[in-house]
């Protein structure tokens, strides 16, 4: 049995809200301080940089975050209507590049980066999912299904999987060419947020308005788990190991997930902490993003 000990690492000023995470194989923590216009690194030596992505007239907000390569991730700044791309250079944060989203207001917010080069986003704001390809070229299409709100993006390698919180729906495209399939769930607000795929290729997700997480196999079967009363999960996470982890937003916590739908929960320091981001690290380290102002780590302890 493989307990966890919970340790809240504070990042940032008061109010800017840690709220997406990623790691990097070198093992840095990458998060966003989505109120204050900054992403913060914390190194695997426990060491922490910032940088500001916003400048005098044009605002940032830096919310979602993906691993591109060993060192490096793409943001999304949903207000400043772009991604960057960012690495690290003698220990500072450095922007590599800047690639702005054609359509206004578009709304960047979820990203994912593929293994051929590709890095792929969702459009709030134009119910679109984009495409950046390995010249910095960036195309967009749209879902076809208007005010869907285009939340969060996961992939598989071959396929795309992203959710449309508004409309109670997961998008499906296999091949970054292909039709776009939907896949309809059952309850009656879902409020589809986050978004994984595990390692046996089923798809789970977030169901914030319905208290419960879906879990789609490969052959399309869909299967769901309710929730706590009022714990409000928001972001999902595979679990090399097994299953998945998510963050419960409502009752400051975080759970993780078996195959089968056995929950366990693990109470993060402060109920009020509202968790959002999560992460998990090649150790099987757990990073979330807690939005009162700290990064809590959920590292593994053995058992005897």
């Amino acid at each position: 049995m493989i307990g966890r000990t919970v340790v809240e690492h504070p990042v940032g000023e008061p109010g800017e809200g840690p709220y997406g995470v990623a790691v990097t194989r070198d093992g840095a923590v990458w998060f966003t301080l989505v109120h204050g216009g900054r992403v913060g690194r914390r190194d695997a030596d426990g060491t922490v940089a910032y940088l500001a992505l916003g400048a005098e007239g044009r605002p940032a907000q830096p919310s979602q975050l993906a691993a591109a390569n060993d060192t490096s991730v793409w943001v999304t700044d949903t207000t400043g209507n772009r991604l960057v791309l960012l690495d690290v250079a003698d220990g500072a944060i450095v922007t590599v590049t800047s690639v702005a989203v054609p359509t206004p207001d578009a709304q960047p917010f979820g990203v994912v980066a593929l293994d051929d080069g590709t890095t792929w986003f969702t459009e709030l704001g134009a119910d679109a999912l984009g495409r950046i390809d390995i010249l910095g070229r960036v195309d967009e299409f749209p879902v076809g299904r208007a005010g869907s709100f285009v939340s969060m993006i996961a992939t598989t390698g071959d396929s795309l999987w992203f959710t449309l919180n508004a409309a109670g729906t997961i998008g499906h495209v296999r091949g970054g060419d292909a039709a776009i399939a939907f896949t309809e769930l059952p309850r009656d607000p879902a409020g589809p947020v986050g978004i994984a795929v595990a390692g046996d290729g089923a798809v789970w997700v977030a169901e914030i308005l319905a208290d419960a997480l879906a879990r789609v196999q490969r052959n399309g079967t869909l299967t769901e788990f309710p929730l706590e009363t009022g714990s409000k999960p928001h972001a999902v996470a595979a679990d090399p190991a097994d299953g998945v982890w998510v963050t419960l937003w409502g009752t400051g916590q975080v759970a993780s997930v078996a195959d089968d739908g056995t929950v366990v929960t693990h109470d993060l320091p402060d109920p009020e902490s509202e968790p959002h981001g999560i992460a998990v690290a090649e150790d099987g380290t757990v990073w979330v993003a807690l939005e009162s102002g700290a990064l809590a780590e959920l590292a593994p302890v053995s058992a005897r």
